[in-house]
């Protein structure tokens, strides 16, 4: 009876034995579970949000430089401001080369059509910015900014005001030359046909050359004024 139990102790304790073994062995040979997370090689600055980016050579040295625009946490009367980040790779890292906390609109600018930012691109080594807004008459600008003479200069502005069955302006500036194409137009619609009648009542071209051009920490988006000199009309870039 007593080499019996013994027995029977003896298989309990080797089959535990046994289990105990097969499970470090199942443990061992199992593969971790690893999750490759790509890092974010520019960080969001802390109370900020992305609401813009775009990738392209700036300065003609063959290498991308990377342009975004952020929500800030600072509130104004129109919203809150935006900034502009450019940043260059510098051995493998993107490094802060220029902000503006000017040359965005602020997030409720733009009238009852809401957020004036519409996109930032780059275009032929420029950073492009358009905005967007209004209410029945409707605004729309085009800023290009190019780095030179060691700074973000603005070489050219478009703006389209205006609004439908009433009139629009068309206001193209090339700083770089001077150059100035204006044109306005009317429309007239017919309410019982739906159609329109489109009318230029003025167009000319004209230089207006700067001194020194406008950098983009600094400029703001319709509030430099430029005064047509056939039809005394300004408008604002």
């Amino acid at each position: 009876m007593t080499n019996k139990l013994l027995l029977l102790i003896g298989l309990a304790l080797f089959s535990c034995k046994r289990k105990e073994v097969t499970s470090t062995n199942d443990t061992a040979e199992t593969d971790p579970i690893t999750e490759t997370i790509q890092p974010d090689t520019i960080a969001t600055p802390a109370g900020f949000q992305k609401i813009g980016e775009a990738t392209g050579d700036l300065d003609k040295d063959g290498q991308e430089e990377k342009v975004m625009v952020f929500n800030t946490d600072r509130m104004t009367d129109f919203g809150y401001e935006r900034e502009i980040h450019v940043f260059k790779k510098e051995e493998g890292a993107w490094k802060l080369w220029q902000r503006s906390s000017t040359a965005v609109l602020p997030s409720e600018q733009g009238g009852t059509m809401g957020d004036p930012f519409e996109d930032i691109s780059i275009e032929n080594g420029a950073i492009v910015i358009k905005h967007l807004g209004g209410s029945r008459q409707k605004w729309s600008y085009t800023h290009r900014f190019r780095f030179q003479n060691s700074k973000w200069e603005l070489i050219g502005a478009s703006v389209e005001f205006g609004s439908r069955c009433d009139y629009w302006e068309y206001f193209d500036y090339n700083l770089s030359t001077g150059k100035i194409n204006y044109k306005k137009e009317t429309e007239i619609c017919d309410e019982v046909t739906n159609e329109m009648k489109t009318t230029v009542t003025a167009e000319e071209s004209f230089t207006f050359k700067l001194k020194k051009l406008p950098v983009m920490d600094g400029f703001r988006p319709g509030e430099t004024g430029v005064m047509t000199p056939e039809s005394e009309e300004t408008i604002y870039y």
